[in-house]
């Protein structure tokens, strides 16, 4: 019965002795990778919850990465609103100049006016990589293209300097708008004129009613070129505006920023302030010499001036968003893209903290712990030892 009991209490300690190593090579581990456990069995009861917050912080990283990416596309629209925006104070600043008297200026407005509406489309069609930004959803492609023949620029005095063009104001109806043109049948001239005096016109007519001279335009009607200038940004115009330069679509471009949050930053080079600017710039490059000092020329040139004063400094009553109202537009979703932003960062930080706790040990508690461990196991082996130096002998 001892030589039984003996070999029982041989193996029992024995096998305490190994749970000890396995003790102390998890403790070792622990200090050595500082976490609690490889694998979430070793921290099953916190498993659950430890599973759930990485996911969330998942969520949050995606979100986050969308929150930086629109921002700085955002960013980016801005810098182009804001350089479209000194470009055309920088021209309705030279046509001012210009229309206080025909050498007050001194340059050549069509050519500026050219060179700008180059600079106004190379602003629209910024892009983000190969993203276009102002073009909706629509991001594959240049937003504007003013290339003939898709574009027509807004020309109301043909190159020759002598007649007015009959094409843009047809046009405009039958193309932009979409309608017959609503005036009395007869030659483009009647059109004009029936539509602003609601009678036809009882001549003189001119020799070429389709396309008269500046003289022949006013003879009958001395107002009636300025109406027609006021027709480049009518009330029919702005509700029916000229946009074929226009390649993008009318989606509306979104940032996902959080669960229940898609942030909109809905700027599109078809707007009406992107409008009235080109029309601008199109009238004043299309004169045949920009000249103040012809009357015709000058009605063109104070028009221009106005259209840019809407998109800057409007009147009250205005139609058209100015360029302060869309950067503003543009700052308020960068707004509310910087608070979620913010919201999500405070939740990563929290989070960090639960999981570290979770998954992280106590390096002093560990160390007492192993220190610990080590003196039983150094205990286990020392009565190993003497029990495996026992014979048969020293128990009879």
């Amino acid at each position: 019965m001892t030589r039984i009991a003996t070999f029982a209490q041989h193996n029992l300690l024995l096998f305490h002795t190994m749970n000890t190593v396995s003790r102390v090579q998890d403790l070792q581990v622990q200090l050595a990778t500082d976490k609690k456990a490889q694998a979430y069995a070793g921290i099953e009861r916190e498993s659950h919850r430890l599973v759930s917050l990485e996911n969330r912080r998942a969520q949050i990283d995606q979100f986050l990465s969308n929150i930086s990416t629109g921002t700085q596309r955002i960013d980016l629209m801005d810098l182009g609103v804001a350089s479209i925006e000194d470009l055309t104070r920088e021209f309705r600043d030279m046509l001012a100049t210009a229309i206080n008297g025909p050498d007050a200026f001194g340059g050549d407005l069509g050519k500026f006016a050219a060179d700008m509406r180059l600079l106004v489309a190379e602003l629209l069609n910024s892009r983000d990589g190969e993203r276009y930004l102002f073009g909706g959803a629509r991001v594959d492609r240049p937003p504007v293209d003013l290339n003939p023949p898709g574009y027509a620029s807004v020309s109301l005095i043909e190159s020759d300097g002598v007649t007015v063009d009959s094409s843009f104001y047809e046009a405009y109806y039958t193309q932009v708008q979409g309608n017959a043109l609503p005036f009395a049948a007869g030659s483009f001239y009647a059109q004009i004129f029936f539509d602003k005096n609601g009678v036809a016109p009882a001549g003189p007519l001119p020799a070429d009613p389709d396309n008269p001279t500046s003289s022949e335009f006013v003879a009958e009607d001395p107002d009636l070129w300025r109406y027609y200038v006021d027709r480049l940004n009518s009330a029919e115009m702005l509700a029916n505006p000229k946009v074929d330069y226009y390649q993008g679509d009318t989606l509306v471009s979104v940032v996902r920023a959080d669960d229940d949050l898609d942030v909109a930053y809905d700027l599109r080079a078809d707007l009406p302030a992107f409008q009235q600017i080109l029309s601008a710039l199109d009238a004043v490059a299309s004169l045949p010499n920009a000249d103040t000092s012809d009357p015709f020329e000058r009605a063109v040139i104070v028009k221009a001036k106005e259209m840019l004063d809407d998109v800057l400094d409007p009147l009250p009553g205005s139609s058209v968003g100015t360029l302060d109202q869309l950067r503003m537009e543009l700052s308020r979703a960068r707004d509310s893209l910087t608070l979620a932003g913010e919201r999500h960062e405070n939740f990563n930080a929290y989070a960090e903290g639960v999981v570290h706790d979770l998954e992280n040990i106590d390096r002093s508690e560990v160390i007492v712990k192993l220190q610990s461990q080590q003196q039983v196991l150094e205990a286990s082996y020392a009565s190993l030892g003497r029990m495996q130096s026992l014979t048969l002998l020293d128990y009879l």
